[in-house]
């Protein structure tokens, strides 16, 4: 570079050391790098909690991060990935479901055998099963005649004694209740209260939900993808096939039942759960769902079909009865259609089959009834555990139900060594491949496969098939069913604002003052009325009226429309109503004449 005459030294790039603030008089530059030294060795003694300073408290921002501050909102650094893997390592699990001993469903029996036998296995899981507890003066509806429970601790101690007379071993799994109450015209238990708050806060880990739409459709407490860190649904009952089939009901009434309980099922899965199980395909479409049976049968109907493989030793037969049916006594239950094949067989066949029927429920006299005047040969046994002695002699097991999701008494009776005749149909999916389970798709295939289990003897279980059929194998499947491959840290954004929508949709005057335990003081607390100015339209209030018409019936209107009237001071609610019922029916109507 040419430098002009008289010039200074070519001019250089400005360093660091240009910003840098100059050292007071008389400290040189050393000095100065020293004490920032040991200021910085101060500053990371404070934050790191060591040296002669002791420990000292990390500031929020960095607890919050480290997910160590309970008063900040945790940063989720694991995926649902690593959540949703059960296997190897011990967990806290929380198995919610909708119905307890002594009333026998399916709902009752098989979480509570879900939850004994995870405890028992090799991971060592922590197991709490939250039942529903209902008042003395509910028991009835669904309990033995004269059983009744006055308090918690003896209906624990029941079902304790349940397991180890059943199961032939104790359980130490934790039992926690939640304030229900029963519906007759659901023929359920619903929550009143927030069933989350009945889990203390250090065990809540992974939530297996029985029944998830059921246990969420008026929830409005604790949302629980936020109580828990994983949250699993399976789903056990078949709701749309109910509603699209309640003949006591119109079409038109019919159809919309089945189309808002179809939304609103998918609705509050994708709200409340992270992974859904079907134990078949006979229920609807799920979101994030998987279907496989993760269900499994007793020990004791195992045992009972080992001692059945061989023919007695002084000669005889292996099983001395025909046929029978076991089930609640409902028409949507397979009474219907046992009914129709029977009849249709004495026809076919000139024989008027004699079955032996166990069950008992609200149809039963209505079936009495019509098996009298039809002039079917059914005997009428009443209510009966399906591992007593009277059923072990039976040969053949006919279930012809298409309303279950997996038929769990259909499993029994396979396990017990028995031939199962059953419908082509989703529910009986897992059972096909069993070599003493017939299938039949028509009436006529009916007849040749129940000729077919008359004139021939079961075929032995393997082993492989007894241990497909056990909890032991159910509990493999269900690891598998729970696993997820998401690398998601929490539920998606869209998922999170349903669940907030539905929380706030269930915290509303309208579905409080109408829903399950409506008066009950056990319930969630009313929230703060809304200002002036900020009440729904009056359309809104019509619209949901005319749904909950359609999902209970129309005797529920005038409760509504006084709600309505009671808790938004709108006026003509009444009217409202009426006018959007009439359209409603005029649309039945209609749709009747298309039809």
């Amino acid at each position: 570079q040419h430098v002009p005459p008289g010039a200074g030294p070519p001019q250089r790039r400005q360093s660091r050391e240009h910003w840098r603030t100059p050292a007071p008089a008389g400290v040189d530059t050393q000095t100065q790098r020293m004490r920032g030294g040991v200021l910085a060795v101060l500053l990371w003694a404070c934050v790191a909690g060591v040296g002669c300073l002791g420990p000292i408290k990390v500031p929020s921002v960095f607890s919050a991060l480290k997910g160590t501050d309970p008063t900040l909102p945790k940063l989720p650094t694991v995926t649902l990935s690593e959540r949703s893997d059960l296997r190897g390592k011990s967990r806290n699990i929380c198995i919610v479901t909708t119905a307890s001993l002594p009333w026998m469903t399916g709902t009752a029996v098989n979480p509570l055998l879900r939850a004994v036998y995870l405890a028992r296995r090799k991971e060592r899981h922590s197991v709490t099963l939250c039942l529903p507890w209902i008042e003395p003066a509910e028991q009835p509806h669904i309990f033995q005649k004269g059983v009744i429970y006055e308090r918690r601790e003896d209906l624990e101690h029941y079902i304790r004694d349940w397991v180890r007379t059943n199961l032939g071993f104790s359980t130490h799994i934790k039992i926690a209740w939640w304030d229900g109450c029963y519906l007759p015209v659901f023929g359920s238990i619903f929550p009143v209260g927030d069933p989350v708050a009945s889990v203390p806060v250090e065990e809540r880990d992974v939530a297996v939900l029985e029944e998830p739409e059921h246990l969420t459709w008026y929830h409005q407490g604790m949302k629980w993808c936020e109580a828990f860190s994983y949250v699993v649904g399976i789903i056990h009952t078949n709701y749309w096939s109910y509603a699209i089939n309640d003949h006591q009901s119109s079409l038109p009434a019919r159809v919309g039942r089945a189309y808002v309980l179809k939304t609103l099922n998918v609705w509050c899965t994708k709200s409340y759960c992270h992974r859904v199980i079907k134990l078949s395909d006979a229920v609807q479409e799920f979101p994030n769902s998987v279907t496989m049976n993760i269900h499994g049968v007793r020990n004791r109907f195992i045992n009972i079909g080992a001692s059945r493989v061989h023919r007695p030793w002084f000669g005889g037969m292996r099983f001395s009865k025909g046929a029978y049916f076991i089930g609640k006594a409902l028409w949507a239950k397979g009474y219907t259609q046992l009914f129709n094949l029977l009849k249709f067989y004495r026809e076919a066949t000139g024989v008027n089959l004699p079955i032996d029927i166990y069950g008992s429920g609200p149809d039963i006299n209505l079936i009495k009834a019509k098996v009298a005047e039809e002039g079917l040969a059914w005997t009428f046994k009443g209510p009966l555990d399906h591992a007593h002695p009277n059923t072990h002699e039976y040969k053949i097991m006919i279930n012809p139900s298409l309303s279950d999701v997996v038929c769990t008494t259909s499993a029994e009776a396979l396990a017990m060594g028995k031939i199962v005749v059953c419908a082509d149909h989703p529910s009986n999916e897992f059972f096909r491949t069993f070599p003493n389970c017939h299938i039949y798709k028509t009436d006529v295939e009916f007849c040749h496969q129940l000729a077919h289990s008359i004139a021939s003897d079961p075929v032995p279980l393997s082993e492989d098939d007894r241990y497909r059929l056990s909890w032991e194998a159910a509990i493999e499947r269900f690891y598998d069913g729970s696993y997820t491959s998401s690398h998601r840290h929490r539920q998606s954004r869209v998922d999170r604002l349903l669940a907030r929508a539905h929380n706030q949709l269930a915290a509303w005057p309208l579905l409080r003052d109408t829903g399950p335990g409506c008066g009950n003081p056990k319930k969630s607390p009313a929230p703060a009325p809304k200002k002036e100015g900020e009440l729904v339209s009056l359309r809104t209030f019509a619209m949901l009226c005319v749904l909950a018409s359609i999902l209970k019936g129309p005797e529920i209107v005038d409760r509504v429309a006084e709600a309505v009237e009671r808790v938004g001071g709108v006026s003509g609610a009444r009217e409202s109503v009426d006018r959007a019922s009439g359209r409603l029916r005029e649309m039945g109507a209609e749709a009747k004449r298309k039809a």
